[in-house]
């Protein structure tokens, strides 16, 4: 096996590889990367039994073959050569790595122990990667960090009435973004396969997605790579059921004004928890905090309100993490009691087509 190929591409597409492995496993072999030569192109394998990807990039290949090597190695080696050309190279268990004056031998396993893919399907959706990044984007940060039920451990994805529902929750709180199209399926995809895409796309392409026909993987394609996710079990929540229809506060806010007062008031807080009051009367917003070993702070901004005054609790973090995923320049905020789900809105809804549902706590 003997290639040259661009150090540039070659790093990116390593980079990408890289997010689809096992960075500590009890199978050392999912560190690797298993790298094919063939005529003029470079396939790229990684996988950690959860997602498998397939990168192809252009090379000069003068024998073809096949090499299993470290991710870390190759990738943190490649990165830092300061040649345009990296040449890759076999010597029986050996893989020798040239770039300009740096020369490297690398360790190799039996390409035969790197794991078999699922066949890939032909995907049946064709979808804005741009819609899929901002889908992600929007609410990766509400879905479940810890060990919770399983359903909750992914973004889910569907389409309802004309609109395509990336929705992520922890169960405290529920992020929904629903631009306006089409999707054939229902998929629940893990956090981690979540990091893998968003490496993957650009947001200026074109995707692919099917599902495998007994519903346990997700198959995505660019034009340059493929992706087998396997997909989480369990039905996903009744998340409609949750977000109130009625409320008796509504109140318009500055996002970007919010958002900073939220932040110097933050710190003050350590931990998880940043436990605000909010205190709305008319066109003024009060958010509160106090800790005996903290200290104490308060912030007032002017809204577009008037009614009568209402109060109410919040992790502040909840508030922060959601008026960050807005686009819209004004945000709604919705409640009906101090001890139900309130709604954050974008003011404007066919620009920015999220909202966030976050239930409240005594403070």
């Amino acid at each position: 096996m003997k290639f040259e190929v661009d150090r540039e591409e070659f790093d990116e597409a390593l980079k990408k590889a890289r997010e689809a492995t096992e960075k500590k496993s009890a199978l050392p072999i999912l560190t690797n990367l298993l790298i094919s030569a063939n005529e003029d192109h470079l396939e790229i394998r990684s996988t950690d039994l959860e997602n498998y990807l397939t990168l192809s990039i252009k090379a000069d290949v003068q024998d073809g073959g096949k090499v299993c090597v470290s991710s870390r190695s190759l990738s943190d080696i490649v990165r830092n050569l300061n040649s345009a050309v990296v040449t890759g190279e076999t010597d029986g268990e050996r893989f020798h790595l040239t770039g300009g004056r740096s020369k490297f031998k690398l360790p190799t396993v039996s390409p035969e122990d790197f794991p078999e893919f699922p066949s890939l399907e032909e995907g049946q959706n064709k979808i804005s990667g741009n819609l899929v990044l901002k889908g992600i984007e929007k609410t990766e940060y509400a879905i479940a960090k810890e060990e919770t039920r399983i359903s909750l451990q992914g973004m889910y994805i569907r389409s309802h009435e004309g609109r395509i529902h990336f929705v992520g929750s922890d169960g405290h709180r529920l992020a929904l973004y629903e631009p306006e199209g089409e999707f054939s399926y229902e998929l629940l995809i893990p956090r981690k396969s979540l990091r893998v895409i968003m490496r993957l796309l650009t947001g200026i392409e074109e995707v692919s997605i099917a599902r495998s026909e007994d519903g346990n993987f997700a198959y995505m394609a660019g034009e340059d790579w493929r992706l087998a996710i396997r997909l989480l079990e369990g039905e996903y929540p009744d998340y409609l059921a949750v977000i109130p229809s009625e409320f008796t506060v509504e109140a318009l806010f500055e996002a970007e004004e919010t958002l900073r007062a939220l932040r110097r008031l933050s710190g003050l807080a350590e931990g998880k928890m940043f436990p605000i009051k909010i205190t709305i009367s008319d066109n003024l917003a009060l958010f509160e905090f106090a800790d005996p070993e903290f200290g104490e702070g308060r912030e007032e901004i002017d809204i577009d309100y008037v009614g009568e005054t209402f109060e109410i609790g919040f992790n502040g973090k909840y508030i922060m993490e959601a008026l960050d995923s807005f686009e819209s320049e004004k945000v709604w905020f919705k409640f009906t009691t101090p001890d139900t789900a309130a709604i954050l809105e974008a003011d404007d809804r066919e620009k920015d087509p999220y909202r966030c549902i976050i239930m409240p706590m005594r403070v």
